[in-house]
């Protein structure tokens, strides 16, 4: 099942209004919906771009959890940098030891936040005790004034939708959620995030132009629906076919027609072949004889993006870092 995580993830279960601060259920008498059920991948950007998979077990060798909230960390920050549309957290439930997915999707769903917005949306939580150890993102949630200086932009997040076009929307520009018309021809729906134009603060004056074209949104799901969507689907593992020069330039091209990439990694010392119960040998028969890897997990290919790796274990992050800087080159 999907769980769409609204703005950036979330609990499903509950909350910032159950789980936040004190005060809050009166300052926002509606539930302000970071974790609401029943949405589904389809719901997110589908234009061309760029989906990450990772596993629920992400920071199952994490020593405390300051570390695994900085490991969280470089995670979003190459969503980030290689400009992804959607980050999926999908289940390990054997590997995921101490601390699981909902530890996972609360600690990116924060970074994934503009930060004007946490404070109100997440609130107090045991799993973001340590986020300030969470390097910055510096994607421009918010622009600055226009040239002319009269308008500025920033975003919020639909928390309630009304009758006649109008929704209420959790903002910067007020403790309170503002009430907004939607532009003709625009569809949201509560848990999204809008792009406001703001006119003047005092008095409020702004208006709903659109939907962010920047950041990432988090989501949570089984493997095989994130593979099911359009885009190329690349399965990262040291037992896959070597990426080459020569091979990277079909990859391109490959993913230009298919709509993109979805590109999905393991944990450490727990890979994608040990989570999906692939022996190792299949999948490197399978590859040198231009098989498909069967049972088929829905991957279009099984990729070595580290051809020369020399350490024996190579981190989540820093496989991240390493598989996407290749795989969005230009020609």
């Amino acid at each position: 099942m999907t769980s769409w995580l609204g703005f950036a993830g979330g609990i499903p279960t509950q909350t910032p209004c159950e789980r936040g601060t004190a005060g809050y259920r009166d300052r926002y008498p509606f539930t302000v919906p970071s974790g609401i059920e029943g949405y589904s991948l389809a719901t997110m950007r589908t234009e061309d771009g760029l989906t990450i998979c990772v596993p629920s077990s992400l920071v199952r060798e994490a020593e405390d959890d300051r570390e695994a909230t900085r490991k969280l960390g470089y995670v979003a920050r190459a969503a980030a940098v290689f400009r992804a549309d959607r980050l999926v957290v999908f289940p390990d439930r054997e590997g995921d030891g101490r601390r699981g997915g909902e530890y996972v999707r609360t600690v990116l769903g924060y970074a994934a936040t503009p930060p004007e917005l946490r404070k109100d949306l997440w609130g107090q939580r045991d799993e973001l005790r340590y986020v300030g150890v969470l390097p910055p993102l510096r994607v421009p949630w918010r622009t600055g004034s226009t040239p002319s200086g009269e308008e500025s932009k920033t975003q919020g997040l639909v928390t309630e939708v009304g009758p006649e076009g109008r929704v209420r929307v959790n903002s910067p520009l007020r403790e309170h959620p503002i009430s907004l018309l939607v532009p003709s021809g625009m569809e949201v729906e509560r848990g999204e995030r809008v792009t406001i134009r703001v006119s003047s603060r005092e008095p409020v004056r702004a208006r709903i132009t659109g939907k962010p074209e920047v950041g990432f949104q988090v989501a949570a799901a089984d493997l095989s629906e994130a593979l099911a969507g359009d885009g190329l689907a690349v399965a990262t593992s040291r037992h896959g076919a070597e990426l080459s020069v020569s091979r990277l330039g079909d990859l391109v091209s490959d993913a230009r027609e298919a709509g993109g990439y979805t590109v999905a990694f393991g944990a450490p010392e727990r890979g994608l072949p040990e989570m999906l119960g692939l022996p190792p040998d299949r999948i490197r028969a399978a590859v040198a004889d231009g098989r498909s890897v069967e049972p088929d997990p829905g991957f279009d290919l099984w990729l070595n993006t580290i051809p020369a790796q020399a350490s024996e274990v190579v981190r989540t992050e820093e496989a991240l870092f390493a598989t996407l800087g290749s795989l969005t080159l230009t020609e």
